[in-house]
């Protein structure tokens, strides 16, 4: 493939090759009625900047590097669009990669970022080690953490105030009669998960409730996409039942979890919501029209997004941006 060069455009707009390169990047000592003429040019030839040159002459790629978990979970497909209206509207583009839930390829990947020489990273750290962030800290790499909260690792992260949510979330199940309540949480590393069943044990405490731990399941199996983590929390809901463990609500890590909750439900023919309710936690797409329609935590995800692109690029901003999870109940409470 050949690319139009500048001389190639000097040559059609009959200018020289310096007034050429003066238009095309803006200086102020090219007439306007030249700029309009080699503007023209180089579009009518289907001219395309080098935007490799460019990053050596100014040292600064204008590319940001975006590794999530998994961006088949439509919760990160919505903090990814928040990551490129960011982008977008301040000049910039994203190089994304997912880890599946691998440390290894988090690894790789911020590897093969770098090498493409990114400005800065935004990354959902899968948690079973941190080394790889404390290597980035040592040689001074920007990058921020969205989505958990990690003690004890000086670096902007934004996080949603997970506490509470699982507090809240547990609040209206009790609120609404829920005494025995199981929690379907994620990895035991999850710093979300970790904090959402903290708020969990906060509220039952609160109301008196005993915390049972044979209604708290952790996935102890890998979970690598959102097909596994409704498959997981469908599992955790028939060892349940087939434990003969007497539950009347369900809090569950996220809403594809508590997809899979109400699948094992409907089928052991148990009624949500009059004889098990259930509440999930993000609000995604689904969560409004799945049958029934799902009570759950609304997060903010495209903020998360945009927040976190905005602290990488203002290295002045404040270190930690906590976002708030609001209820919004529908039928399967």
């Amino acid at each position: 493939m050949s690319y139009i060069t500048l001389k190639q455009i000097a040559k059609a707009a009959g200018v020289s090759l310096s007034t050429t390169s003066r238009a095309l990047n803006g200086k102020m000592d090219v007439s306007e009625e030249t700029r309009e003429k080699v503007l023209k040019t180089a579009n009518k030839l289907g001219y395309l900047p080098n935007r490799s040159a460019l990053s050596l002459k100014k040292q600064k790629t204008y590319a940001i590097g975006v590794i999530v978990e998994d961006n088949s979970n439509p919760f990160w497909s919505e903090v990814l669009k928040g990551i490129e209206i960011s982008a977008r509207e301040n000049g910039y583009h994203i190089i994304f990669v997912n880890t599946d839930r691998n440390y290894r390829n988090e690894v790789e990947n911020i590897k093969l970022l770098l090498e493409r020489r990114v400005d800065g990273l935004l990354i959902v750290p899968n948690q079973e080690k941190y080394d790889d962030l404390l290597e980035l800290k040592e040689r001074g790499i920007p990058f921020v953490i969205m989505g958990r909260h990690v003690e004890g690792l000086e670096t902007p992260m934004v996080y949603t105030d997970d506490v509470n949510g699982g507090y809240t979330a547990t609040k209206h199940l009790i609120k609404k009669g829920c005494k025995k309540i199981a929690f379907i949480g994620a990895q035991s590393y999850n710093t979300a998960s970790i904090e959402r069943c903290k708020g969990y044990k906060l509220a039952l405490k609160e109301a008196g409730i005993e915390i049972d731990s044979s209604l708290i399941k952790i996935s102890t199996n890998s979970i690598r996409n959102g097909v596994m983590e409704v498959e997981s929390s469908y599992n955790h809901l028939r060892e349940l039942l087939n434990d003969k463990v007497n539950f009347d609500g369900v809090f569950a890590y996220n809403d594809l979890m508590a997809f899979g909750v109400v699948k094992a439900l409907k089928e052991a023919g148990i009624s949500i919501p009059s004889k098990v309710k259930v509440i999930g936690y993000d609000d995604i797409f689904h969560a409004s029209i799945i049958t029934p329609r799902l009570t759950t935590m609304k997060t903010k995800k495209q903020l998360m997004g945009k927040t976190a692109f905005e602290l990488l690029l203002n290295p002045n901003a404040k270190d930690r941006i906590v976002l708030s999870a609001d209820l919004l109940i529908r039928e399967s409470t």
